[in-house]
C-alpha cells in the first residue's frame, strides 16, 4: 500500500510538473521581498546608527545624563525594523499560503480526474478558494500546538518545584526525578511537534480535497488519525526519505560549491530540487488519503 502510494505520488508529481516552475518563483519572490521589504529598512537603520556612532563622543554626555534620551532617539529606527519584519513575515507567509492551496488544489483535481490537465486558471482558483481557510486552519493549529506545550512547561516546572521542595538534600532519589523530570520535557516536546506535524500537514490535505471549512476539516483529521494509525507510519516514512534526499543533494551541493563561479547554478538548482520535493510529498499524501478515505472519487482509477 505504502509502495504503491509513493509510486502514484510520483506520476502526479510528474503530470503537474508545472507547480515546480510555480513554487521557484515563489521563492524567488520570497528571496527578493526580503530585501525589499526588511533588507532596505535595515541598511538604512545601520546607516543612521553608523552616523550616529561617528557623533557618539558628541553624544555620551546627554546620555548619560538621562538614558531615557537613547531610547527616544532610536525610538523610530527600531519601529521602522519591526514593522518591516512584521510586513515581510506577512507577505511570504499569505503568499506561500496561496500558492500551497493553489498547489494542492491542483493536485487534488488531477489526481481524482485523469481528463485533468494543467491551467494557470485552476491553479489560481484553488488558491484563491483556498486562502481564507487555509490561514484560518494553519494558525489555529499552531496555537493549539503552542497553547499545549505551554501547559505542559508550566506543569512541568510545579512537578520540579515540588520534587525540590520534598527532596532537599542533593540525593540521588533527586538527582533521578530531576533528570527524569528534564527527559519527560524534551520528549514530549519532541512528540509534541511530531504530533502537530502531522495533525497539521492531515488536516491541510483534507481541508482542500474535501473543501470543508476549517472546524470540519479539524474533526475529520481527528477521525482520520484515529482510524487509520497507520498514517502516522506512512508521514514520518515520508520525513525519513524527506531528510535522506536533501542529505544526499547537500552533500553533493557542499562538494560543488567550492567552485564560486557555480554558486548561482547551485542556487538554482537547490531551489527546483526543493520545489519538486515538496510537491512529491504532497502527492503522496493526497494519494494515500484518497486511497484510505471514504471520499467519493477513491474509486476512479488513478492512471497516466
Amino acid at each position: 500500500m505504502i509502495t504503491e502510494c509513493i509510486r502514484e505520488g510520483f506520476k502526479l508529481a510528474n503530470k503537474n510538473v508545472q507547480l515546480v516552475i510555480i513554487s521557484a518563483i515563489v521563492s524567488v519572490i520570497n528571496l527578493i521581498s526580503f530585501f525589499i521589504i526588511l533588507g532596505l529598512p535595515v541598511i538604512a537603520a545601520l546607516l543612521y546608527l553608523g552616523f550616529d556612532l561617528a557623533h557618539a563622543r558628541d553624544m555620551l554626555p546627554s546620555i548619560l545624563r538621562d538614558p531615557s534620551e537613547l531610547v527616544t532617539n532610536y525610538l523610530g529606527v527600531i519601529f521602522l525594523i519591526v514593522t518591516s519584519f512584521v510586513l515581510y513575515l506577512a507577505f511570504t507567509t499569505v503568499l506561500s499560503v496561496y500558492a500551497l492551496g493553489g498547489t494542492i488544489g491542483v493536485l487534488k483535481d488531477s489526481a481524482v480526474n485523469i481528463h485533468y490537465n494543467f491551467t494557470l486558471a485552476s491553479f489560481f482558483r484553488e488558491a484563491k478558494n483556498n486562502l481564507s481557510r487555509l490561514l484560518g486552519l494553519i494558525s489555529l493549529v499552531m496555537l493549539g500546538v503552542i497553547g499545549m506545550f505551554v501547559l505542559f512547561m508550566i506543569t512541568g516546572g510545579l512537578v520540579a518545584g515540588v520534587i525540590n521542595a520534598v527532596t532537599k538534600s542533593k540525593s540521588m532519589l533527586e538527582m533521578f526525578f530531576s533528570s527524569f523530570a528534564l527527559l519527560s520535557i524534551i520528549v514530549f516536546t519532541i512528540g509534541l511537534f511530531f504530533a502537530g506535524l502531522v495533525f497539521g500537514v492531515y488536516s491541510v490535505v483534507l481541508l482542500v480535497t474535501d473543501g470543508k471549512g476549517v472546524m470540519d476539516s479539524l474533526g475529520r483529521t481527528y477521525q482520520f488519525l484515529r482510524q487509520t494509525p497507520e498514517a502516522l507510519l506512512f508521514y514520518f516514512i515520508l520525513i525519513v526519505g524527506f531528510v535522506s534526499a536533501n542529505a544526499i543533494f547537500y552533500g553533493i551541493q557542499i562538494a560543488v560549491s567550492v567552485i564560486p563561479l557555480f554558486m548561482p547554478v547551485v542556487y538554482i538548482i537547490n531551489t527546483v530540487f526543493q520545489s519538486y520535493l515538496a510537491i512529491a510529498v504532497w502527492s503522496f499524501l493526497i494519494v494515500y488519503y484518497l486511497k484510505k478515505s471514504n471520499y467519493h472519487a477513491r474509486h476512479v482509477a488513478y492512471e497516466i
